[in-house]
Parts: C-alpha cells; structure tokens; sequence
C-alpha cells in the first residue's frame, strides 16, 4: 500500500506525528499530501524556537489556530531584556528588528 491510498483521517494523524519542516517536505511529494498540509485541522498549534522559524513557509495560520508559542533564546536576544538606555546603538537595532519581525507575524496571525 502507497502512502497516498491512505484516507484523509490518517494522512492527517500521520502528518501530525511531524514536525513542521518535516510536513512541508513531505507535502513537496505531490499534491494529495500538500492538501493534507494545508488543513487546517493541521495547525491548532504552532510552537517556534528561534525569530528565522517565523519566516520560513513550513507551516499554515488559520482559524484552527487554538494555541501560539514563540519562544526564542540567545545572547543576542538577552540583550532585549535591557533597560533601552543602557543599549548601544548595535543592540537597540538588533532589538528593533526582533520586535518587528514578531509585530509582523503577530499581525498576520491576528488577520486570520
């Protein structure tokens, strides 16, 4: 059995086992299983570990969006956690855009 005779319900738990790099590759294999991706039934929770797992194309918002994480940890973003006058100019820019770059996802979260 080829896993494209497999019905819906299960491509569906099946890609839910994944992590989202390793759905979006197999979504690549052909169009039944990039409609199985882009259920949104898919997607009640999103988790992201770093600010670069925003802007990658490897996951779907939509209204089954129940639960939203964006956790990230580095020197760079301790930093942000600083008082603005204690910053040099280096590290309000490096702040700035951390803060857009969420603003701006938040924003097309919120659109959804």
């Amino acid at each position: 059995m080829h896993i494209t005779q497999l019905n819906r319900e299960c491509l569906l738990h099946l890609f839910s086992f994944l992590d989202k790099d390793s759905r979006k590759n197999l979504a690549r294999t052909c169009p039944q299983l990039q409609d199985v991706f882009e259920d949104p039934a898919l997607w009640p929770l999103l988790h992201f570990r770093s600010l670069t797992e925003l802007k990658k194309d490897n996951f779907l918002l939509s209204p089954a969006l129940r639960s939203l994480s964006i956790c990230w940890h580095s020197s760079r973003v301790q930093v942000c956690s600083i008082e603005d006058w204690l910053k040099s100019a280096f590290q309000r820019s490096i702040c700035s855009r951390h803060e857009s770059l969420v603003n701006d996802f938040l924003l097309q979260v919120c659109d959804r």
